[in-house]
């Protein structure tokens, strides 16, 4: 066997892998709070397995490419001065074989039918809260039905999902195993660091993102009402500005709130994305906010010359304090309908994964999609909305 030596895991870690590695569980659910090492925990398990058993196939999966990637390269840099632990590093697949014979795989939950057909002996699903439930039930299971041995299922929880639900079978299910740790469960961490984000925080933030409680809700800051045909006379635009990595979004809502029409493109020219937005912008002619961060004052200027009244567009600057009032503002005009939204799928996906998040560094709650997702659709819509309750009394709203 290859002789590497793998971190050393603070006490509640090793209480884990010693469960893990020690029981005959199948599927150990591990929800845990910010801090504690969740991630480092589970890959340096999945590397033990690698490095101490022939001939196994693995499998690591997140809920968005760049995130399965970044741990890709930390497993591949782990070993970067001892080259005899491997056999190959695929980086077009993200496959990893150590001199055992033993295979990594790396995924990504956003295409999980790309995994149908696969079998594994171990599977580890990092943020599982953030992976759609059917992305579980329809693919992953699927996979260590045969030869399955360990699942390991490990988040921070994201309301009462269908994490929460396969936490609950410990003690009801044999073959489940949940663990629940804090923050404060880091012996690594400064409790008073901890402290001093409860006295700054919202108190349900505080209670799901360190104490690891499932409070009901969670995270989901809207809960968003979808229909479709709708009309209108009078119209309310937002645009979010993005290229190549973002999306430009265009979202515009009718006199009644009701969103009439929202779309999205990147990878194109400033030109052409500025002319296609104007031109939805001329045809319903409606008020718009255009977020003029960053590249947004160039491109103001450019869809200000191709929209047919000029008056139409007003600038919004983005900042930490109007992003978190604005969309505080939507969601609780969510919640109450007086808001609704067309049902499209990329943007139900946005609207169910935009969360909360604490900076430690500023002490803020911010909102956003987490790392890898997108939340164009979210601001664009947002700020349409922020344009239907500001700006009815500018310019001319009938549809020409």
């Amino acid at each position: 066997m290859a002789q590497a030596v793998l971190y050393t895991p603070h006490p509640n870690q090793k209480l884990i892998h010693n469960c893990i590695n020690n029981t005959e569980h199948k599927y150990y659910v591990i929800n845990i709070g910010r801090q504690f090492g969740k991630t480092l925990l589970a890959m340096n398990q999945m590397l033990y397995w690698a490095l101490n058993e022939r001939k196994i196939k693995i499998a690591w999966v997140s809920p968005v490419y760049r995130q399965s990637k970044k741990v890709f390269d930390e497993c591949a840099k782990a070993f970067a001065k001892r080259p005899e632990i491997y056999r190959n590093l695929n980086r077009s697949d993200l496959i990893i074989e150590y001199i055992t014979g033993s295979t990594i795989q790396f995924f990504s939950a956003e295409r999980y039918d790309n995994m149908r057909g696969f079998t594994f002996d171990y599977l580890i699903v990092d943020e599982f809260s953030y992976v759609h439930e059917r992305a579980w039930t329809e693919v992953l299971r699927a996979t260590v039905l045969v030869r399955g041995k360990k699942v390991l299922l490990i988040s921070t929880p994201r309301g009462k999902n269908h994490f929460y639900l396969l936490h609950q079978l410990d003690g009801i299910n044999p073959q489940y195993k949940s663990f629940t740790m804090t923050s404060y469960d880091n012996p690594m961490i400064n409790p008073t660091e901890i402290d001093d984000a409860k006295l700054t925080l919202p108190d349900h933030v505080f209670r799901q993102e360190y104490l690891a409680e499932f409070v009901e809700g969670g995270a989901n800051i809207f809960s968003p009402f979808f229909q479709s045909e709708n009309g209108g006379t009078k119209f309310y635009g937002g645009v979010d500005l993005g290229r190549s990595n973002d999306y430009t979004v265009l979202s515009i809502l009718n006199e009644k709130g009701e969103q009439v029409f929202i779309e999205r493109w990147r990878h194109d020219s400033w030109s052409s994305i500025s002319k296609r937005v104007a031109d939805k912008i001329n045809e319903y002619n409606a008020i718009t906010y255009v977020e003029v961060n960053s590249v947004g004052d160039a491109i103001f200027e450019q869809l200000q010359s191709l929209c047919n009244t000029r008056e139409n567009l007003h600038p919004f600057i983005t900042t930490s304090k109007s992003k978190q009032d604005i969309i505080e503002s939507m969601a609780i005009a969510s919640q109450r309908k007086e808001v609704t939204f067309l049902p499209i799928d990329w943007l139900q996906k946005e609207f169910e994964v935009f969360t909360f998040k604490y900076n430690p560094k500023s002490r803020n709650v911010n909102y956003g999609a987490p790392y890898g997702f997108h939340d164009d659709g979210v601001m664009a819509s947002a700020f349409s909305f922020e344009s239907y309750k500001k700006l009815k009394s500018s310019g001319e709203y009938y549809i020409t």
